[in-house]
């Protein structure tokens, strides 16, 4: 297992991963290969190294909000615009609400426009939620466009969107009258053992940050097109043939993407979710709304379905993430890696080394 996949990080180029398989509540392997910074020569792991989770962020404001409709303040099929100061609507259909579920789901009708993905920049965001999702979401706000609606009405059809989990998280602050990163520590990541765990760079120890990398063959003016700078690198630095190191970076709309993590305190949250929102002694979500988000053909509530297992993914600039596990056989893992690439092969070994564990 480890010379296939240092075998796989060689052949694609991927200076870092760190992986755990966990079965029922606790992690029977979990290990770190290559560098989590290649500079200063600091080993990956998966204990104390710090990463982006990218997309799997979605399934931790997923819980917020399942929080929230557990005590009584939203249900599922509300209109959002009950709670912002200012209204949600796709205009090529005005007169059809988009609800919780929908936005969860993948379909509000809500789309990614372009403007969003020039809001990546090194450090932390200087432009809050709240403001970035009022300027999308409010006619004439410097983000807003029609194209960031659909021709499609709310609830005819899924199309994945990030603006739309950017939302939900603003929901939570509305609804809980907190900051989402305050929200969650208290929440979630309290509760979870999840200590080292924020949306911001600066909350987090700097030298346990695993950088992420670019690698390119040939000489690229734009290492990240439409991602900020399209480089996102240090001041001063350009783009070479090579290992392309990138800072530190973030952007504004933070629930659906920014949460950073080690691989052992994101398991601690899916320990959780395959076992009917308990972790330790704490329940996190009722064990009948956990069963409720992993309802579905092949999508629940924020979480997809891969034959048996249920997960998400996630990638970035030099940064690719997974998060699965079968709730039935209670067995699942994790994989960060610190480069842009598909997943696929590790997900197969990673899955088949699982099931090897189920088995015994």
């Amino acid at each position: 297992m480890d010379r296939q996949i240092r075998n796989w990080m060689e052949k694609k180029n991927v200076p870092g991963l760190a992986a755990c398989i966990v079965k029922g509540d606790k992690i029977v392997w979990s290990k770190g290969y290559g560098m989590a910074d290649r500079t200063r020569k600091i080993p990956f792991t998966p204990d104390r190294s710090l990463f982006q989770i990218a997309s799997i962020s979605k399934t931790i404001t997923a819980t917020a909000i399942m929080q929230l409709r557990d005590k009584g303040l939203l249900e599922l099929d509300d209109d959002v615009n009950k709670f912002p100061n200012f209204s949600v609507h796709n205009p090529n259909h005005p007169d059809k609400p988009i609800t919780f579920r929908h936005l969860l789901t993948h379909t509000s009708s809500i789309n990614d426009n372009d403007s969003l993905y020039t809001l990546y920049a090194c450090g932390d965001p200087t432009m809050s939620l709240e403001e970035v999702v009022t300027q999308y979401f409010t006619k004439n706000g410097s983000f807003w466009s029609r194209r960031n609606y659909a021709k499609k009405a709310p609830g005819a059809k899924e199309r994945y969107s990030n603006a739309g989990y950017a939302l939900l998280g603003y929901l939570v602050e509305v609804i809980s009258g907190q900051p989402l990163e305050e929200y969650l520590q208290q929440n979630v990541y309290g509760p979870l053992k999840m200590n080292e765990t924020s949306f911001y760079i600066a909350k987090l120890n700097r030298e346990k940050q695993a950088r992420g990398y670019t690698y390119v063959r040939k000489l690229k003016r734009e290492l990240c097109p439409g991602d900020g700078d399209g480089n996102l690198l240090p001041d001063g630095v350009r783009p070479k043939a090579g290992y392309n190191e990138h800072e530190l970076y973030s952007y504004p709309t933070l629930a659906d993407g920014m949460v950073r993590s080690s691989v052992h305190q994101l398991a601690n949250f899916m320990i959780a979710m395959m076992n009917g929102g308990r972790f330790d002694k704490i329940q996190l979500l009722k064990e009948e709304t956990v069963n409720e988000m992993l309802t579905g053909k092949e999508q629940g509530l924020a979480w997809f379905k891969t034959r048996d297992y249920w997960g998400h993914d996630g990638s970035d600039p030099g940064c690719s993430t997974e998060m699965m596990f079968n709730p039935r056989t209670k067995v699942g893992f994790i994989i960060f890696a610190t480069a842009d690439v598909e997943l696929n092969q590790m997900k197969a070994l990673l899955m088949a080394k699982a099931e090897k564990k189920t088995a015994r």
